[in-house]
C-alpha cells in the first residue's frame, strides 16, 4: 500500500499543480523495508525524450523498445555486446532481513525502496509513467530545460545521490552515493555505473580520451563491501567522455554480476528477467569543459591520404588515416635524413594531452586568444570533395573547407579560420630555390615558459609524400622535404607568434602540402611517412599537427640575369620546372655560328634545339621535351648548353612528371 504522502503527491500531480525540481520523495513502503521483498525498476527515459529532440533508448520499461546505436573508436575495444531490442532492469528481493538498497531516509526507519510494477519515467512532468499509465511517478526532476517524472530525484528521501552531478570532459571521476544494508554483517555486492557521454540516448559507446579510452559503461561489475546500516560510498574512478553536454547516469547494485548486454538489455535476459537484491537509480548529469587553462584532447593531422591530393589525381600518401595504402617514393639528390618508406605501412600522427601533464601547448591561439586553439578529434578530418564527412571515417565531420588547386578540401583547420589555425593568412606561397621561413602562432597554457619540438614537412615535387630531397642551381645546400627537423623552440606563456628556422625550398614549381607539428619529444626518422607510430604508445605528447595546401612559384630571375649590352647572354630556362615545354632565351653581341643543345646530367646529348649562323640580337627557342627521334624526355634533370664561337654557357632545368 502506498503511503499517505505518496497519495497526496499523486493528487497534486493529477490536479496539475506544479511541483519544484527534485521534489523529495517519501514514497517508500514501510514501516520497515528490511522486512519486505520489494521489486524495483530503473527510471531513465525510454521511448520519450531524454534530451531536447533526442529519444531515450535506455532499458527501463518492460515493453520492448527500439535498439540504440554503438559508436566505437579504433583502439577502444567494446566492453558490452552490440545492442539489440532495448530491455529493462528489474530487481527482486527474495529474503526479508537480507535487503540492501541505494539511499536511506535520514532519521527514519529503514525505508529506501518501494515496490514497483514497471519503470517510473516521463519527459512531461505528468503524474503518469510513460512505461505504464497506471503507475504514478514519485518526484519531478528538472534538467536540460525539461521536466522528468522519476522514482528518485536528487535529494529525495530515498535517493542515493543528494545533488546534481557535473563531470569534466576527459577527466578522472567518481560517484559518491548512499546505501543501506539490512544485514547484521558486511556483505559484498556488485556495482555498475552507466553514463551517456555523447547525448545519443543509449549506453553502448566508447570514446578516445588522451592516454586512455572512456566507456559509457563507466564501472563494470566492481565488487564493493556494504557495512551494516547506512553509509556513504565512493565508486572506483573512471574516465569521463570527451563531449561537453548532457547525459543520463544509471547506478545499480545487485547480488550477481550483470551480463554484457546490461547497457541495452538490462536484466531482461537474466533468469526471470531479474537481478537479485539491490536497486537501480537514474539521474540526469552534465559534462562540462575542463576547468584547467590547459586542455585534455586527442589530435590528428589532416593531409590527404588515399585520395587525390592534387588536380592530377595523384593520391596523397601522407601519414593521416593509417590506411594500408602503397608507400610513397623517395627521390634523393643528397643523403637522406629520413628512413625508407615501408610497403603498405603509411602511418598516422596522433597527439594526446592530459590535464595532469606538466606542460600544455598547441598550434594556434583560438578566437578570442583566450579560447582553446585545439579541439578533440576521434579520427582525422580530411577529404577532397567538400563533403561534411571525413574520408578517414565517415562518422567524423570535418570542421572547415579549404579551396586550393581548383579543389575543395575538408579539414580540421583552414587558413585564417578564426578559430584554431596556426597560419593566420589567406594562403601560403613559396619561391622555388629560395630560402624561406614559416610564421605561425602557438599557445602555451601553462604559467611558465616551456620548450617544444618543431617539425615542418613540405611536399616540394607534388608526388604526394614527404620523403625526398633536391639540389638547387647555385646552392651548395640540399633542399629537404623534411624542411625543419626536431628543432627545439621556447614558448612563453599565452598566445604568441613564432618564426621557424630558415629552410631551402626545392626547385620544382607547382602545388604542395605542408605539415607543421609541435610536440614534447623529438620524432623518429620515420616521421615523414610513419607519423607517430613507433613512439611510446604510438602517439606524441601534447602539441598538435596542422596541414595546409601551399603553392611553389617558379625560380625568380635575379638582377644579374638581365642581358648586358655587347655581351653574350643566356637567360634562365622558363618555366622551370616544367611539364610540357620550355623557352630558352639568349642574346648574341654579333652574328655568330651557334649550337644550342640539351643534355642529360651524364652529358649525353638529348636534342639539338638550334644550329647554324644567327644574326646579332635576342633569340627565343622553344623545346617540347622530345629528342632527335621524336621520343619524349623522361622526367628529371637536364642541361641546355649554348656554344657561340669559342664560348659556352649552360642553364639547368627540370622536367616534372
Amino acid at each position: 500500500m502506498r503511503s499517505a504522502t505518496a497519495r497526496l503527491l499523486g493528487a497534486l500531480l493529477i490536479l496539475g499543480i506544479a511541483l519544484p525540481a527534485a521534489v523529495p520523495a517519501t514514497d517508500v513502503d514501510g514501516p520497515d523495508d528490511c522486512q519486505r521483498t520489494p521489486v524495483d525498476f530503473g527510471d531513465a527515459p525510454e521511448g520519450v525524450f531524454a534530451y531536447p529532440g533526442v529519444l531515450g533508448r535506455f532499458p527501463t520499461c518492460t515493453f520492448a523498445g527500439a535498439a540504440g546505436t554503438q559508436e566505437l573508436v579504433p583502439g577502444c575495444a567494446p566492453i558490452s555486446s552490440a545492442p539489440g531490442v532495448t530491455g529493462y532492469v528489474r530487481h527482486q528481493h527474495l529474503t526479508s532481513g537480507q535487503n540492501y538498497w541505494l539511499g536511506y531516509p535520514p532519521g527514519m526507519a529503514p525505508m529506501g525502496i518501494d515496490s514497483e510494477d514497471d519503470g517510473k519515467t516521463n519527459d512531461t512532468g505528468a503524474p503518469a509513467s510513460a512505461c505504464n499509465a497506471s503507475i504514478t511517478v514519485d518526484c519531478l526532476e528538472t534538467a536540460f530545460g525539461m521536466s522528468f517524472g522519476q522514482d528518485e530525484c536528487y535529494g529525495s528521501s530515498d535517493a542515493a545521490i543528494d545533488s546534481f552531478i557535473t563531470f569534466e570532459a576527459c577527466d578522472s571521476a567518481a560517484v559518491r552515493f548512499k546505501t543501506f544494508n539490512c544485514k547484521t554483517d558486511s556483505t559484498s555486492v556488485y556495482l555498475n555505473i552507466l553514463v551517456d557521454w555523447n547525448q545519443d540516448g543509449d549506453w553502448n559507446d566508447n570514446f578516445q580520451c588522451p592516454m586512455a579510452c572512456a566507456y559509457e559503461w563507466a564501472v563494470k561489475n566492481a565488487v564493493i563491501v556494504l557495512r551494516p546500516g547506512s553509509q556513504v560510498n565512493e565508486s572506483p574512478r573512471f574516465l569521463a567522455g570527451p563531449n561537453v553536454g548532457y547525459g543520463w547516469l544509471r547506478i545499480t547494485l545487485s547480488d550477481e554480476p550483470v551480463p554484457n548486454k546490461f547497457p541495452w538489455a538490462g536484466s531482461a535476459d537474466r533468469p526471470g528477467g531479474t537481478l537479485t537484491g539491490g536497486e537501480t537509480e537514474d539521474y540526469p548529469v552534465e559534462i562540462v569543459a575542463p576547468s584547467s587553462p590547459c586542455l585534455c584532447y586527442h589530435d590528428f593531422g589532416d593531409a590527404p591520404e588515399g585520395f587525390s591530393a592534387y588536380p592530377s589525381g595523384l593520391p596523397g600518401r601522407f601519414p593521416t588515416c593509417a590506411f594500408p595504402i602503397g608507400r610513397g617514393t623517395r627521390q634523393l639528390a643528397c643523403p637522406p635524413i629520413s628512413t625508407q618508406p615501408a610497403p603498405l605501412a603509411i602511418g598516422i600522427v596522433t597527439h594526446v594531452a592530459w590535464l595532469t601533464d606538466s606542460v600544455g601547448f598547441w598550434l594556434g591561439c583560438g578566437n578570442p586568444p583566450t579560447a582553446p586553439g585545439v579541439d578533440t578529434d576521434s579520427f582525422p578530418k580530411t577529404n577532397a570533395t567538400g563533403a561534411p564527412e571525413s574520408f578517414c571515417d565517415e562518422s567524423q565531420d570535418v570542421d572547415c573547407f579549404e579551396p586550393a588547386f581548383g579543389m575543395d578540401f575538408g579539414q580540421d583547420e583552414c587558413y585564417g579560420d578564426g578559430v584554431d589555425a596556426a597560419l593566420n593568412l589567406p594562403t601560403l606561397t613559396f619561391r622555388a630555390c629560395s630560402t624561406a621561413t614559416l610564421s605561425f602562432e602557438t599557445t602555451n597554457c601553462m604559467e611558465d615558459t616551456t620548450t617544444a619540438v618543431l617539425n615542418i614537412l613540405m611536399d616540394m615535387n607534388e608526388d604526394g609524400d614527404w620523403n625526398d630531397n633536391f639540389l638547387c642551381p647555385g646552392y651548395a645546400d640540399c633542399a629537404y622535404e623534411w624542411a625543419v627537423k626536431n628543432d627545439t623552440i621556447s614558448l612563453a606563456p599565452g598566445c604568441q607568434g613564432r618564426l621557424s628556422p630558415p629552410f631551402l625550398v626545392g626547385p620544382y614549381a607547382g602545388h604542395g602540402w605542408l605539415r607543421i607539428t609541435l610536440s614534447v619529444e623529438a620524432v623518429t626518422d620515420s616521421f615523414p611517412w610513419k607519423g607517430s607510430l613507433g613512439m611510446p604508445g604510438d602517439q606524441l605528447s601534447n602539441g598538435e599537427t596542422e596541414d595546409y595546401p601551399v603553392t611553389i612559384l617558379p625560380i625568380q630571375l635575379g638582377v644579374g640575369d638581365a642581358p648586358q649590352h655587347g655581351e653574350l647572354w643566356m637567360g634562365p630556362i622558363v618555366p622551370n620546372p616544367s611539364r610540357d615545354a620550355i623557352l630558352v632565351q639568349f642574346t648574341l653581341p654579333r652574328e655568330e655560328e651557334v649550337r644550342l643543345a640539351a643534355y642529360d646530367i651524364a652529358g649525353r646529348q638529348l636534342a639539338v634545339l638550334r644550329s647554324g649562323r644567327l644574326p646579332a640580337g635576342e633569340h627565343r627557342v622553344p623545346w617540347n621535351f622530345r629528342d632527335g627521334t621524336g621520343a619524349e624526355l623522361s622526367p628529371g634533370y637536364f642541361v641546355v648548353r649554348l656554344r657561340a664561337g669559342d664560348r659556352v654557357l649552360t642553364k639547368p632545368g627540370i622536367r616534372m612528371r
